[in-house]
Protein backbone atom coordinates (compact mmCIF):
# COMPACT_ATOMS: atom_id res chain seq x y z
CA UNK A 1 0.00 0.00 0.00
CA UNK A 2 1.08 3.19 -1.20
CA UNK A 3 1.08 6.20 1.68
CA UNK A 4 -1.43 8.10 0.32
CA UNK A 5 -2.96 4.94 -0.04
CA UNK A 6 -2.52 4.26 3.71
CA UNK A 7 -3.50 7.87 4.32
CA UNK A 8 -6.12 7.69 2.50
CA UNK A 9 -7.53 4.27 4.12
CA UNK A 10 -7.11 6.23 7.64
CA UNK A 11 -8.99 9.24 6.19
CA UNK A 12 -12.18 7.06 4.97
CA UNK A 13 -12.27 4.60 7.82
CA UNK A 14 -11.42 6.58 11.07
CA UNK A 15 -13.98 9.63 10.51
CA UNK A 16 -15.22 9.00 13.88
CA UNK A 17 -12.12 8.40 15.60
CA UNK A 18 -11.44 11.21 18.67
CA UNK A 19 -9.08 14.30 17.24
CA UNK A 20 -6.08 12.90 19.01
CA UNK A 21 -5.80 9.59 17.07
CA UNK A 22 -6.28 11.30 14.04
CA UNK A 23 -3.38 14.10 15.25
CA UNK A 24 -0.78 11.04 16.36
CA UNK A 25 -1.10 9.78 12.26
CA UNK A 26 -1.67 13.55 11.62
CA UNK A 27 1.92 14.36 12.50
CA UNK A 28 3.95 11.61 10.50
CA UNK A 29 1.70 11.75 7.38
CA UNK A 30 1.77 15.34 6.88
CA UNK A 31 5.64 15.28 7.80
CA UNK A 32 5.90 13.19 4.43
CA UNK A 33 3.19 14.48 2.29
CA UNK A 34 1.77 18.17 3.89
CA UNK A 35 -1.30 17.62 0.98
CA UNK A 36 -2.81 14.90 2.74
CA UNK A 37 -5.91 16.96 4.31
CA UNK A 38 -7.82 15.19 7.41
CA UNK A 39 -11.04 16.35 8.63
CA UNK A 40 -11.07 19.12 11.02
CA UNK A 41 -11.14 19.07 14.66
CA UNK A 42 -14.52 20.25 15.33
CA UNK A 43 -16.16 18.02 12.92
CA UNK A 44 -14.37 15.38 14.57
CA UNK A 45 -15.94 15.88 18.17
CA UNK A 46 -18.99 16.53 16.40
CA UNK A 47 -19.16 13.19 15.14
CA UNK A 48 -17.36 11.56 18.68
CA UNK A 49 -20.60 13.27 20.37
CA UNK A 50 -23.54 12.18 17.42
CA UNK A 51 -21.62 8.40 17.13
CA UNK A 52 -20.73 7.59 20.32
CA UNK A 53 -21.31 3.67 19.56
CA UNK A 54 -19.40 4.17 16.53
CA UNK A 55 -15.98 4.53 17.80
CA UNK A 56 -12.77 2.20 17.16
CA UNK A 57 -11.36 1.12 20.09
CA UNK A 58 -7.98 2.07 21.11
CA UNK A 59 -6.10 -0.79 21.26
CA UNK A 60 -7.66 -1.57 17.55
CA UNK A 61 -5.63 1.45 15.89
CA UNK A 62 -2.49 0.15 17.03
CA UNK A 63 -3.18 -3.14 16.55
CA UNK A 64 -4.36 -2.04 12.64
CA UNK A 65 -1.45 -2.01 9.63
CA UNK A 66 -2.16 1.76 8.95
CA UNK A 67 0.73 2.85 10.04
CA UNK A 68 3.21 0.19 8.78
CA UNK A 69 3.77 1.68 5.60
CA UNK A 70 4.71 5.21 7.20
CA UNK A 71 7.41 3.75 9.62
CA UNK A 72 8.50 1.02 7.00
CA UNK A 73 9.17 4.28 4.28
CA UNK A 74 10.72 6.16 7.34
CA UNK A 75 13.22 2.94 8.23
CA UNK A 76 12.29 3.98 11.80
CA UNK A 77 11.63 0.99 14.36
CA UNK A 78 7.77 0.99 15.19
CA UNK A 79 7.96 1.70 19.00
CA UNK A 80 10.10 4.62 18.78
CA UNK A 81 7.56 5.99 16.13
CA UNK A 82 4.42 5.60 17.76
CA UNK A 83 6.50 6.41 21.35
CA UNK A 84 7.48 9.91 19.91
CA UNK A 85 4.51 10.74 18.10
CA UNK A 86 1.78 9.91 21.44
CA UNK A 87 4.70 12.56 23.24
CA UNK A 88 3.81 15.14 20.41
CA UNK A 89 0.13 14.68 20.89
CA UNK A 90 0.25 14.55 24.54
CA UNK A 91 1.86 18.05 24.20
CA UNK A 92 0.08 19.41 21.15
CA UNK A 93 -3.10 19.09 23.32
CA UNK A 94 -2.17 20.74 26.36
CA UNK A 95 -0.46 23.31 24.89
CA UNK A 96 -3.84 24.02 22.83
CA UNK A 97 -5.56 23.63 25.91
CA UNK A 98 -7.35 19.93 25.54
CA UNK A 99 -6.18 18.74 28.71
CA UNK A 100 -8.97 16.50 29.06
CA UNK A 101 -8.29 15.13 25.68
CA UNK A 102 -5.01 14.44 26.46
CA UNK A 103 -6.18 12.80 30.42
CA UNK A 104 -8.65 10.57 27.66
CA UNK A 105 -5.65 9.52 25.65
CA UNK A 106 -3.01 8.71 28.58
CA UNK A 107 -5.59 6.49 30.11
CA UNK A 108 -6.56 4.95 26.78
CA UNK A 109 -2.97 3.91 26.21
CA UNK A 110 -2.84 2.58 29.52
CA UNK A 111 -5.09 -0.34 28.59
CA UNK A 112 -3.07 -1.73 25.03
CA UNK A 113 0.13 -3.37 25.95
CA UNK A 114 1.75 -2.57 22.82
CA UNK A 115 1.74 1.19 23.64
CA UNK A 116 2.21 1.57 27.47
CA UNK A 117 2.63 5.38 28.01
CA UNK A 118 6.53 5.83 30.25
CA UNK A 119 6.92 8.50 32.80
CA UNK A 120 7.72 10.87 29.99
CA UNK A 121 4.08 10.58 28.67
CA UNK A 122 2.32 10.94 32.42
CA UNK A 123 4.72 14.05 33.00
CA UNK A 124 3.74 16.12 30.09
CA UNK A 125 0.30 15.59 31.23
CA UNK A 126 0.75 16.05 34.98
CA UNK A 127 2.78 19.43 34.14
CA UNK A 128 0.11 20.72 32.09
CA UNK A 129 -2.47 19.78 34.69
CA UNK A 130 -0.78 21.70 37.53
CA UNK A 131 -0.18 24.71 34.97
CA UNK A 132 -3.77 24.88 35.46
CA UNK A 133 -4.10 24.67 38.65
CA UNK A 134 -6.00 21.24 38.72
CA UNK A 135 -3.75 19.64 41.11
CA UNK A 136 -5.60 17.65 42.32
CA UNK A 137 -6.40 15.90 39.13
CA UNK A 138 -2.61 16.12 38.94
CA UNK A 139 -2.40 13.67 42.03
CA UNK A 140 -4.95 11.54 40.45
CA UNK A 141 -2.86 10.92 37.46
CA UNK A 142 0.12 10.15 39.81
CA UNK A 143 -1.83 8.00 41.64
CA UNK A 144 -2.82 6.24 38.33
CA UNK A 145 0.99 5.82 36.92
CA UNK A 146 1.97 4.07 39.99
CA UNK A 147 -0.76 1.72 39.89
CA UNK A 148 0.17 1.01 35.85
CA UNK A 149 4.00 0.25 37.22
CA UNK A 150 5.51 3.36 36.21
CA UNK A 151 7.73 5.18 38.45
CA UNK A 152 7.73 8.97 38.65
CA UNK A 153 11.09 10.62 38.18
CA UNK A 154 12.37 13.88 39.33
CA UNK A 155 10.56 15.74 36.84
CA UNK A 156 7.36 14.03 38.10
CA UNK A 157 7.41 15.23 41.92
CA UNK A 158 8.81 18.58 41.24
CA UNK A 159 5.39 19.40 38.86
CA UNK A 160 3.53 18.29 41.71
CA UNK A 161 5.44 19.86 44.61
CA UNK A 162 5.21 23.19 42.67
CA UNK A 163 1.55 22.30 41.75
CA UNK A 164 0.81 22.12 45.43
CA UNK A 165 2.81 24.87 47.05
CA UNK A 166 1.30 27.32 44.37
CA UNK A 167 -2.04 26.47 45.86
CA UNK A 168 -0.76 26.82 49.56
CA UNK A 169 -0.57 23.35 50.10
CA UNK A 170 2.84 23.25 51.66
CA UNK A 171 2.33 20.51 54.01
CA UNK A 172 0.88 18.17 51.51
CA UNK A 173 4.13 19.24 49.34
CA UNK A 174 6.15 18.24 52.15
CA UNK A 175 4.61 15.01 52.58
CA UNK A 176 4.65 14.20 48.88
CA UNK A 177 8.62 15.47 49.20
CA UNK A 178 9.13 12.83 52.14
CA UNK A 179 7.55 10.61 49.41
CA UNK A 180 9.41 11.47 46.95
CA UNK A 181 13.03 10.18 49.05
CA UNK A 182 11.12 7.04 49.82
CA UNK A 183 10.96 5.95 46.72
CA UNK A 184 14.92 6.67 46.10
CA UNK A 185 14.15 9.76 43.85
CA UNK A 186 16.55 12.05 44.53
CA UNK A 187 15.76 16.01 44.61
CA UNK A 188 17.43 18.33 42.58
CA UNK A 189 18.08 22.08 43.00
CA UNK A 190 14.18 22.65 41.36
CA UNK A 191 12.99 20.75 44.38
CA UNK A 192 14.15 22.98 46.99
CA UNK A 193 14.02 25.98 45.43
CA UNK A 194 10.29 25.21 45.09
CA UNK A 195 10.06 24.52 48.88
CA UNK A 196 12.00 27.33 49.78
CA UNK A 197 10.31 29.70 47.68
CA UNK A 198 6.83 28.13 49.34
CA UNK A 199 8.39 29.26 53.02
CA UNK A 200 9.72 32.51 51.96
CA UNK A 201 5.79 33.22 50.93
CA UNK A 202 4.52 32.25 53.77
CA UNK A 203 6.98 34.13 55.90
CA UNK A 204 8.75 31.41 57.37
CA UNK A 205 12.46 32.79 56.55
CA UNK A 206 14.25 30.26 59.47
CA UNK A 207 12.88 27.17 57.88
CA UNK A 208 13.70 27.89 54.85
CA UNK A 209 17.33 28.58 55.60
CA UNK A 210 17.20 25.20 57.56
CA UNK A 211 16.00 23.76 54.18
CA UNK A 212 19.37 25.15 52.11
CA UNK A 213 21.04 23.48 54.51
CA UNK A 214 19.45 20.00 53.65
CA UNK A 215 19.33 20.69 49.91
CA UNK A 216 23.17 21.07 50.35
CA UNK A 217 22.95 17.31 52.87
CA UNK A 218 21.66 15.89 49.12
CA UNK A 219 24.77 17.23 46.99
CA UNK A 220 22.23 19.69 45.55
CA UNK A 221 24.30 23.17 45.05
CA UNK A 222 22.44 26.10 45.85
CA UNK A 223 22.44 28.39 42.75
CA UNK A 224 21.26 32.13 42.03
CA UNK A 225 17.67 31.20 42.06
CA UNK A 226 17.93 30.25 45.82
CA UNK A 227 19.63 33.21 46.58
CA UNK A 228 17.21 35.47 44.44
CA UNK A 229 14.47 33.66 46.60
CA UNK A 230 16.05 34.05 49.71
CA UNK A 231 16.61 37.79 49.38
CA UNK A 232 13.41 38.41 47.90
CA UNK A 233 11.94 36.27 51.86
CA UNK A 234 14.07 38.93 53.83
CA UNK A 235 13.48 41.62 51.78
CA UNK A 236 9.37 41.47 51.75
CA UNK A 237 9.51 40.99 55.71
CA UNK A 238 11.81 44.22 55.91
CA UNK A 239 14.81 42.12 57.11
CA UNK A 240 17.29 43.85 54.52
CA UNK A 241 20.40 43.75 56.29
CA UNK A 242 19.97 40.04 56.45
CA UNK A 243 19.43 40.17 52.66
CA UNK A 244 22.44 42.23 52.18
CA UNK A 245 24.61 39.67 54.27
CA UNK A 246 23.02 36.61 51.46
CA UNK A 247 23.98 39.14 48.70
CA UNK A 248 27.17 39.30 50.00
CA UNK A 249 27.82 35.65 50.79
CA UNK A 250 27.02 35.48 46.87
CA UNK A 251 30.47 36.74 46.10
CA UNK A 252 32.21 34.39 47.93
CA UNK A 253 30.37 30.99 47.04
CA UNK A 254 31.31 32.65 43.20
CA UNK A 255 27.22 33.08 42.47
CA UNK A 256 27.01 35.84 40.14
CA UNK A 257 23.94 37.95 41.27
CA UNK A 258 21.45 38.61 38.33
CA UNK A 259 19.25 41.51 37.11
CA UNK A 260 16.19 39.73 39.58
CA UNK A 261 18.81 39.80 42.51
CA UNK A 262 19.44 43.60 41.96
CA UNK A 263 16.34 44.73 41.08
CA UNK A 264 14.73 42.40 44.40
CA UNK A 265 17.26 44.36 46.52
CA UNK A 266 16.70 48.12 44.83
CA UNK A 267 12.65 47.33 46.26
CA UNK A 268 13.77 45.86 49.29
CA UNK A 269 15.62 49.05 50.95
CA UNK A 270 13.00 51.52 48.83
CA UNK A 271 10.37 49.82 51.42
CA UNK A 272 12.12 50.47 54.22
CA UNK A 273 12.93 54.15 52.87
CA UNK A 274 17.10 53.56 51.91
CA UNK A 275 16.50 55.37 48.99
CA UNK A 276 20.24 56.51 48.51
CA UNK A 277 21.56 53.00 49.00
CA UNK A 278 18.87 51.53 46.42
CA UNK A 279 20.33 53.80 43.77
CA UNK A 280 24.03 52.97 44.49
CA UNK A 281 23.21 49.44 43.95
CA UNK A 282 21.46 50.37 40.82
CA UNK A 283 24.14 51.91 39.77
CA UNK A 284 26.01 48.94 39.97
CA UNK A 285 23.87 46.61 37.88
CA UNK A 286 26.09 47.91 34.78
CA UNK A 287 29.10 48.11 36.91
CA UNK A 288 28.91 44.37 36.83
CA UNK A 289 28.21 44.02 33.01
CA UNK A 290 24.12 43.34 33.57
CA UNK A 291 21.28 45.73 31.59
CA UNK A 292 18.92 47.04 34.40
CA UNK A 293 15.65 45.78 32.96
CA UNK A 294 12.15 47.57 32.75
CA UNK A 295 11.02 46.60 36.15
CA UNK A 296 14.16 47.84 37.94
CA UNK A 297 13.88 50.92 36.33
CA UNK A 298 9.65 50.73 37.25
CA UNK A 299 10.70 49.48 40.66
CA UNK A 300 12.94 53.07 41.46
CA UNK A 301 11.31 55.30 39.63
CA UNK A 302 8.10 54.13 41.61
CA UNK A 303 9.85 54.64 44.78
CA UNK A 304 11.21 58.32 43.49
CA UNK A 305 7.55 59.79 42.69
CA UNK A 306 6.38 58.23 46.56
CA UNK A 307 9.44 60.41 48.17
CA UNK A 308 8.27 63.54 46.16
CA UNK A 309 11.43 63.69 44.16
CA UNK A 310 9.52 64.29 41.08
CA UNK A 311 12.35 65.32 38.94
CA UNK A 312 15.10 62.81 39.59
CA UNK A 313 11.88 60.11 38.54
CA UNK A 314 11.26 61.86 35.59
CA UNK A 315 14.79 61.88 34.63
CA UNK A 316 15.16 58.20 35.20
CA UNK A 317 12.64 57.58 33.30
CA UNK A 318 14.79 59.75 30.03
CA UNK A 319 17.57 58.07 30.96
CA UNK A 320 15.58 54.56 30.61
CA UNK A 321 14.81 55.84 26.88
CA UNK A 322 17.67 56.73 26.18
CA UNK A 323 19.22 53.13 26.33
CA UNK A 324 16.05 51.82 24.75
CA UNK A 325 14.19 49.37 27.22
CA UNK A 326 10.87 49.18 26.40
CA UNK A 327 8.41 50.59 28.94
CA UNK A 328 5.61 47.89 29.77
CA UNK A 329 2.01 49.23 30.80
CA UNK A 330 3.04 49.19 34.33
CA UNK A 331 6.31 51.80 34.47
CA UNK A 332 3.37 53.62 32.42
CA UNK A 333 0.75 53.27 35.33
CA UNK A 334 3.44 54.44 37.94
CA UNK A 335 4.54 57.87 35.38
CA UNK A 336 0.36 58.65 35.39
CA UNK A 337 -0.09 57.96 39.08
CA UNK A 338 3.16 60.43 40.01
CA UNK A 339 1.79 62.72 37.48
CA UNK A 340 -1.23 62.86 39.28
CA UNK A 341 0.11 62.92 42.63
CA UNK A 342 2.58 65.88 41.72
CA UNK A 343 -0.97 68.18 40.46
CA UNK A 344 0.06 67.39 36.62
CA UNK A 345 -3.06 65.39 35.91
CA UNK A 346 -2.57 66.97 32.28
CA UNK A 347 0.53 65.42 32.01
CA UNK A 348 -0.61 61.97 32.89
CA UNK A 349 -3.38 62.29 30.49
CA UNK A 350 -0.82 62.90 27.77
CA UNK A 351 1.07 60.07 28.83
CA UNK A 352 -2.08 57.99 28.66
CA UNK A 353 -2.81 59.01 25.42
CA UNK A 354 0.24 57.79 23.99
CA UNK A 355 -0.60 53.82 25.15
CA UNK A 356 -1.72 52.79 22.14
CA UNK A 357 0.82 54.17 20.12
CA UNK A 358 3.22 51.99 22.16
CA UNK A 359 1.19 49.34 21.49
CA UNK A 360 -0.12 49.39 25.11
CA UNK A 361 -4.01 48.93 26.08
CA UNK A 362 -4.98 51.14 28.81
CA UNK A 363 -6.91 48.33 31.01
CA UNK A 364 -9.26 49.60 34.05
CA UNK A 365 -6.29 49.59 35.97
CA UNK A 366 -4.73 52.93 34.34
CA UNK A 367 -8.61 54.77 33.86
CA UNK A 368 -8.80 54.36 37.69
CA UNK A 369 -5.27 55.98 38.12
CA UNK A 370 -6.28 59.14 35.93
CA UNK A 371 -9.97 59.10 37.12
CA UNK A 372 -8.54 59.27 41.01
CA UNK A 373 -6.04 61.70 39.72
CA UNK A 374 -8.86 63.87 38.64
CA UNK A 375 -11.29 63.37 41.14
CA UNK A 376 -8.47 64.83 43.81
CA UNK A 377 -8.04 67.73 41.53
CA UNK A 378 -12.15 68.42 41.71
CA UNK A 379 -11.97 67.72 38.23
CA UNK A 380 -15.34 65.99 38.18
CA UNK A 381 -15.71 66.38 34.94
CA UNK A 382 -12.82 65.16 33.14
CA UNK A 383 -13.34 62.14 35.64
CA UNK A 384 -16.89 61.44 34.32
CA UNK A 385 -15.72 62.00 30.43
CA UNK A 386 -13.41 58.81 31.43
CA UNK A 387 -16.17 56.76 32.49
CA UNK A 388 -18.04 57.23 29.27
CA UNK A 389 -14.67 56.56 27.40
CA UNK A 390 -14.77 53.56 29.34
CA UNK A 391 -17.86 51.92 28.47
CA UNK A 392 -17.78 53.02 24.58
CA UNK A 393 -13.73 51.29 24.62
CA UNK A 394 -15.56 48.08 26.31
CA UNK A 395 -13.08 48.80 29.56
CA UNK A 396 -15.07 47.42 32.47
CA UNK A 397 -15.02 49.89 35.52
CA UNK A 398 -14.98 48.25 38.62
CA UNK A 399 -16.15 49.14 42.33
CA UNK A 400 -13.02 50.91 42.82
CA UNK A 401 -14.09 53.60 39.95
CA UNK A 402 -17.36 53.98 40.91
CA UNK A 403 -16.09 54.58 44.54
CA UNK A 404 -13.90 57.05 43.26
CA UNK A 405 -16.45 59.22 41.51
CA UNK A 406 -18.61 58.70 44.35
CA UNK A 407 -16.04 60.18 46.42
CA UNK A 408 -15.35 62.78 43.91
CA UNK A 409 -18.65 64.30 44.01
CA UNK A 410 -19.26 64.19 47.16
CA UNK A 411 -16.00 66.15 48.17
CA UNK A 412 -17.24 68.59 45.39
CA UNK A 413 -21.13 68.73 46.83
CA UNK A 414 -22.51 66.87 44.25
CA UNK A 415 -24.18 64.05 46.56
CA UNK A 416 -27.17 64.02 44.46
CA UNK A 417 -25.11 63.08 41.61
CA UNK A 418 -22.75 60.71 44.17
CA UNK A 419 -26.46 59.01 44.45
CA UNK A 420 -26.74 58.12 41.05
CA UNK A 421 -23.51 56.52 40.81
CA UNK A 422 -24.96 54.11 43.31
CA UNK A 423 -27.83 53.39 41.55
CA UNK A 424 -25.44 52.42 38.18
CA UNK A 425 -23.69 50.30 40.42
CA UNK A 426 -25.93 47.69 40.76
CA UNK A 427 -27.86 48.55 37.13
CA UNK A 428 -24.37 46.91 36.09
CA UNK A 429 -24.03 43.89 38.28
CA UNK A 430 -21.65 45.44 40.69
CA UNK A 431 -21.94 44.90 44.05
CA UNK A 432 -21.49 48.41 46.46
CA UNK A 433 -18.56 47.62 49.58
CA UNK A 434 -18.37 49.36 52.76
CA UNK A 435 -16.53 51.91 51.12
CA UNK A 436 -18.99 52.43 49.08
CA UNK A 437 -21.72 52.87 52.01
CA UNK A 438 -19.40 54.53 53.97
CA UNK A 439 -18.62 57.62 51.93
CA UNK A 440 -21.90 57.94 50.93
CA UNK A 441 -23.30 58.09 54.84
CA UNK A 442 -20.27 60.19 55.65
CA UNK A 443 -21.34 62.86 53.36
CA UNK A 444 -25.12 62.56 53.90
CA UNK A 445 -24.52 63.23 57.80
CA UNK A 446 -22.58 66.38 56.61
CA UNK A 447 -25.32 68.21 54.61
CA UNK A 448 -27.34 67.27 57.80
CA UNK A 449 -29.22 64.44 55.84
CA UNK A 450 -29.71 62.37 58.83
CA UNK A 451 -32.88 60.34 58.18
CA UNK A 452 -31.40 59.36 54.59
CA UNK A 453 -28.02 58.21 56.23
CA UNK A 454 -29.79 56.36 58.25
CA UNK A 455 -31.87 54.39 55.59
CA UNK A 456 -29.13 54.20 53.56
CA UNK A 457 -26.89 52.52 56.53
CA UNK A 458 -30.20 50.27 56.87
CA UNK A 459 -30.12 49.23 53.17
CA UNK A 460 -26.80 48.16 53.36
CA UNK A 461 -27.13 45.89 56.22
CA UNK A 462 -30.13 44.61 54.44
CA UNK A 463 -27.97 43.59 51.13
CA UNK A 464 -25.32 42.00 53.75
CA UNK A 465 -22.60 44.24 53.51
CA UNK A 466 -20.11 43.71 56.81
CA UNK A 467 -19.51 46.73 58.66
CA UNK A 468 -16.48 48.07 60.10
CA UNK A 469 -15.11 50.37 62.97
CA UNK A 470 -15.02 52.90 60.03
CA UNK A 471 -18.55 53.18 59.31
CA UNK A 472 -19.68 52.82 62.55
CA UNK A 473 -17.41 55.81 63.72
CA UNK A 474 -18.79 58.02 61.24
CA UNK A 475 -22.71 57.35 62.15
CA UNK A 476 -21.59 57.91 65.60
CA UNK A 477 -20.01 61.16 64.68
CA UNK A 478 -23.36 62.32 62.81
CA UNK A 479 -25.30 61.44 65.57
CA UNK A 480 -23.70 62.78 67.73
CA UNK A 481 -23.12 66.45 66.14
CA UNK A 482 -26.89 66.02 65.24
CA UNK A 483 -27.67 66.09 69.38
CA UNK A 484 -28.41 62.87 69.82
CA UNK A 485 -25.92 61.59 72.53
CA UNK A 486 -27.77 58.82 73.71
CA UNK A 487 -28.19 57.24 70.19
CA UNK A 488 -24.25 57.51 69.86
CA UNK A 489 -23.86 56.17 73.41
CA UNK A 490 -26.18 53.20 72.20
CA UNK A 491 -24.26 52.20 68.95
CA UNK A 492 -21.06 52.54 71.02
CA UNK A 493 -22.36 49.85 73.19
CA UNK A 494 -23.41 47.63 70.57
CA UNK A 495 -20.14 47.30 68.12
CA UNK A 496 -18.89 44.04 70.05
CA UNK A 497 -22.12 42.79 68.67
CA UNK A 498 -21.65 43.78 65.16
CA UNK A 499 -18.38 42.07 65.49
CA UNK A 500 -16.40 45.25 65.53
CA UNK A 501 -14.07 47.11 68.06
CA UNK A 502 -13.94 50.58 69.46
CA UNK A 503 -10.70 52.54 68.52
CA UNK A 504 -9.26 56.24 69.35
CA UNK A 505 -11.47 57.72 67.08
CA UNK A 506 -14.22 56.10 68.42
CA UNK A 507 -13.40 57.65 72.07
CA UNK A 508 -12.37 60.74 70.98
CA UNK A 509 -15.73 61.30 68.58
CA UNK A 510 -17.67 60.86 71.84
CA UNK A 511 -15.73 62.66 73.88
CA UNK A 512 -15.94 65.40 71.75
CA UNK A 513 -19.85 64.76 71.65
CA UNK A 514 -20.31 64.72 75.08
CA UNK A 515 -18.19 67.85 75.66
CA UNK A 516 -20.13 69.48 72.55
CA UNK A 517 -23.48 69.10 74.72
CA UNK A 518 -22.03 70.00 78.08
CA UNK A 519 -22.45 65.90 78.88
CA UNK A 520 -19.43 66.73 81.45
CA UNK A 521 -19.98 63.48 83.38
CA UNK A 522 -20.34 60.99 80.63
CA UNK A 523 -17.45 62.78 79.08
CA UNK A 524 -14.87 62.34 81.88
CA UNK A 525 -16.38 58.09 82.26
CA UNK A 526 -15.67 57.86 78.48
CA UNK A 527 -12.12 59.62 79.11
CA UNK A 528 -11.41 57.12 82.15
CA UNK A 529 -12.66 54.13 79.65
CA UNK A 530 -10.01 55.22 76.33
CA UNK A 531 -7.56 55.14 78.88
CA UNK A 532 -8.39 51.84 80.56
CA UNK A 533 -8.62 50.73 76.86
CA UNK A 534 -5.14 52.44 76.08
CA UNK A 535 -6.09 54.59 73.40
CA UNK A 536 -4.81 58.54 73.93
CA UNK A 537 -6.45 61.94 72.99
CA UNK A 538 -6.22 63.58 69.39
CA UNK A 539 -5.49 67.59 69.85
CA UNK A 540 -8.75 68.37 69.12
CA UNK A 541 -9.99 66.50 72.35
CA UNK A 542 -7.15 67.75 74.34
CA UNK A 543 -7.77 71.39 73.67
CA UNK A 544 -11.63 70.87 74.99
CA UNK A 545 -10.18 69.00 78.21
CA UNK A 546 -8.13 71.56 78.90
CA UNK A 547 -10.75 74.25 78.67
CA UNK A 548 -12.87 72.03 80.91
CA UNK A 549 -10.43 71.89 83.38
CA UNK A 550 -9.99 75.80 83.84
CA UNK A 551 -13.43 76.44 83.48
CA UNK A 552 -15.40 73.79 85.44
CA UNK A 553 -15.55 72.65 88.98
CA UNK A 554 -15.31 68.88 88.66
CA UNK A 555 -14.83 66.91 92.26
CA UNK A 556 -11.71 65.48 93.21
CA UNK A 557 -12.19 61.73 91.36
CA UNK A 558 -12.64 63.75 87.29
CA UNK A 559 -9.46 65.83 88.20
CA UNK A 560 -7.12 62.53 88.99
CA UNK A 561 -8.58 60.95 86.00
CA UNK A 562 -7.76 64.50 83.57
CA UNK A 563 -4.26 64.86 85.29
CA UNK A 564 -3.40 60.73 84.32
CA UNK A 565 -4.84 61.35 80.99
CA UNK A 566 -2.79 64.09 80.34
CA UNK A 567 0.37 62.67 82.23
CA UNK A 568 -0.06 59.60 79.62
CA UNK A 569 -0.29 62.17 76.76
CA UNK A 570 2.81 63.55 77.68
CA UNK A 571 4.32 60.44 78.11
CA UNK A 572 3.29 58.98 74.92
CA UNK A 573 4.54 62.22 72.78
CA UNK A 574 8.12 61.96 74.47
CA UNK A 575 8.26 58.62 73.36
Amino acid sequence: MSMRQAAFVLNRTCKFLPFFLFENHNILAASLNPQINFPSRNLILNKICQFRDSLIPFSRVFESTYIAPIHQICQIPESKLVFQSDITTLRRLCKSGDTQAAVFMLREMGKNKKCKPGVSHYNVVISRLCKEDRVSEAVDMYCEMIVQGVGPDVWTFNCLIRGLCNLGLRKDARQLFDEMLERNVPPNVVTFNVLIHSLCKDGIISEAVDTVGVMRSYRCVPDVVTYNILINGYCRVKRIDEALCLFMEMSGKRIRPDIVTYTTLINGLCQVGRLEEALRRFDEIQDRGLVPDVVAYSTLIDFLFKNGKFDEAVALFRAMEAIRVVPNIDLYNILIDGMCKAGKVEVGEELFRKLPALGLDPGFYTYNILINGYCKSRMIVDALRLLKEMYTKSVNPTIVTYNTLINGLCHVGRLKDALLILDDIQNRDLVPNIVTYSTLVNSLFKSEMFDEALGLLRTMEGVGVSSNIVLWNIVIDGVCKAGKIDVGRELFRDLASKGCMPDAFTFNILIQGFLRWNETEMAIQFVRRMLDAGFSADAHTSTNLVKLLTTKKLDDASKEVLKKFFRLTLENKIK
